[in-house]
């Protein structure tokens, strides 16, 4: 099986997918984030989760920005 390099409006699909994506899950997860504290006063396991994902989102935005600029 040969892969072939992504060209450039194929990267620039990829992200754009990926951040409408993110955009997407953050605000649902936020949402019944919300929803679960106001109905039974407790954030539950979706907090966490979009915590953990937004963190681990923003340090590999730190880590490939410095690589760059390298």
């Amino acid at each position: 099986m040969n892969f072939r390099k992504a060209d450039e409006m194929e990267r620039y699909h990829s992200d754009q997918s990926s951040k409408y994506g993110f955009v997407f899950y953050t605000i649902a997860l936020l949402a019944w984030s919300l929803y679960d504290f106001i109905v039974t006063g407790d954030y539950g396991w979706q907090m966490t989760i979009l915590l953990l994902g937004s963190a681990v989102y923003f340090w590999s935005r730190v880590v490939y920005s410095r690589k760059m600029n390298k």
